[in-house]
């Protein structure tokens, strides 16, 4: 009985040893996930599309590439909310706005939103569902003005005072056309 014991954790190291040794040769030994490989980058898409997800997808893709990695958009996707011809950097997240909550699909009222790159501060402190300090809408204003006009909206992140709370709460309420 000791010596079938003996044999089955000698086996169990000799296995281990050959994963070990497998998982290193392929690159899977504790390497980063996000470095990109060869001609590939590594992003992330969430939201109304049908495959969540981290992909690897060629460098000089756009996010129409991304998207069709993703399985496409759902039909509740707010094709005002994204740019598919932004050109990918690795390392980026990108967000597919619904146009209308996800828990009234069938409602014929979408969500009232608001054009973050023509929209005057006091629209966007308007729309029903910001919940901003004060300011922020102003900052929005002023980070186009200097910067132009914004590429995705996940660029919200880079306005002063938004976070990625406040970026959480206001995601769903903005379009880029």
């Amino acid at each position: 009985m000791i010596k079938i014991i003996i044999l089955v954790i000698l086996a169990t190291v000799v296995g281990l040893a050959v994963f070990n040794a497998v998982d290193n040769a392929t690159g899977g030994g504790g390497s980063d996930p996000t470095e990109p490989i060869g001609n590939t980058i590594t992003v992330s898409i969430t939201g109304e599309v049908n495959k969540v997800g981290t992909y690897y997808i060629d460098t000089g893709s756009s996010l129409a590439d991304l998207i069709a990695a993703a399985g496409d958009v759902t039909s509740n996707a707010d094709p005002k909310a994204y740019n598919s011809t932004f050109v990918l950097a690795n390392k980026q997240s990108f967000y597919i706005a619904p146009i209308y909550r996800s828990s009234e699909t069938c409602s014929s009222e979408p969500i009232e939103k608001v054009n973050i790159n023509t929209a005057s501060a006091e629209e966007i402190d308007a729309v029903k569902g910001f919940v901003l300090n004060q300011g922020v809408a102003d900052n929005i204003v002023e980070y186009r003005k200097s910067k132009g006009a914004f590429a995705r909206i996940e660029e919200l992140k880079d306005v002063s005072y938004i976070g990625a709370a406040t970026f959480e709460k206001m995601k769903d309420y903005v379009t880029l056309k």
